[in-house]
């Protein structure tokens, strides 16, 4: 495997994005892009990232804006600017073009993203964009149904301020209660903060303690309108007219995530592809698995070789 370190200075103007190319030795099946989550980093893949080398997949991954090493060297967590939702996906074409430069030899080498949770919603605003020129889909813990953007949280309120002299200021309780209703009603009295990310303890444990998590930095105001406008984008008529007919999509998440309703977002984004002319859609939706399939250790193997023959199928054909 060879290492290459990107960086590119962000849509926002602000920070420098901290990206890295990993390249398998021999030929080069395809290129997966990875589009890591709220409050994470991208690093947090590389069991993902290794298993993908091994099937001879390159495999491109950043830091946000607001996240991982990239808001380390910035000193500024959880806030991507002014525009977030427009920031987010420019930087992550940005970091498409810095990948294809890198790989010069294979200027159509075949191109997959891989976004999930917040990572998903960006993913999607990616793919209809006509630079993208992508080969498959793969959206993992997908945002779909989500109570706290259908129904829970005080979009005027929200607007108000992120448009606001308070804009870059931490989102107040509220509206963060409102952003994360339900997150925990399922999993019993006593359930920590976090326990909807995964089942296995261990796996909460690590995700709390990693530094470039930060999953508890406030969110700013228009980092929260950001995402509010990332979900509309996405979830609307005209996004599922725009995305191509032709590309190859994978919906994965599991029953027990609330940021998926529970697995019923994930049959919805299907279901809606499928009706509006997309016939190559598949879903897999694991029983009794909550955020992170990825990172479960019952799932994780099961769900890396879903992505791996998923990628092998659009790449090679």
């Amino acid at each position: 495997m060879s290492l290459h370190e990107i960086e590119f200075r962000s849509a926002n103007g602000r920070d420098t994005v901290q990206g890295w190319l990993y390249r398998p030795p021999g030929t080069v099946r395809g290129v997966v892009q990875v589009v890591h989550g709220l409050g994470e980093h991208s690093r947090r893949y590389l069991h993902l990232t290794s298993t993908l080398l091994d099937a001879g997949f390159a495999v491109v991954a950043d830091d946000h804006a607001g996240h991982g090493r990239t808001a380390v060297l910035q000193g500024t967590w959880a806030d991507a600017g002014a525009d977030a939702a427009r920031v987010v996906v420019e930087d992550e074409l940005t970091l498409q073009r810095h990948a294809r430069e890198l790989l010069p030899a294979v200027p159509d080498l075949p191109y997959v993203l891989f976004g999930h949770s917040w990572g998903s919603l960006i993913a999607r605003a990616v793919a209809v964009d006509p630079a993208a020129r992508l080969s498959g889909l793969a959206l993992g813990g997908i945002v779909a149904q989500m109570r706290g953007f259908e129904s829970g949280i005080d979009r005027q309120a929200l607007r108000a301020l992120a448009e606001g002299e308070q804009a870059a200021q931490p989102s107040p309780p509220e509206l963060v209660g409102q952003f994360f209703a339900g997150f925990l009603e399922r999993f019993g009295e006593g359930a920590g903060p976090t326990a909807w990310v995964a089942l296995d303890e261990d796996v909460v444990a690590d995700h709390g303690r990693d530094p470039l998590n930060n999953f508890g930095a406030p969110l700013s105001n228009r980092f929260l309108q950001g995402f509010a406008d990332l979900y509309d984008r996405v979830s609307g008529d005209d996004w599922y007219a725009a995305v191509p007919a032709d590309l190859p999509v994978l919906v994965v998440a599991g029953d027990q995530d609330p940021v998926a309703n529970y697995g019923e977002g994930a049959y919805h984004v299907a279901n809606r592809l499928h009706r509006s002319g997309h016939p190559d859609v598949r879903t897999r939706v694991f029983p009794g698995v909550r955020h992170e399939v990825h990172n479960e250790p019952p799932t994780r193997a099961e769900f890396e070789r879903e992505l791996v023959e998923f990628v092998a199928r659009v790449c090679d054909r």
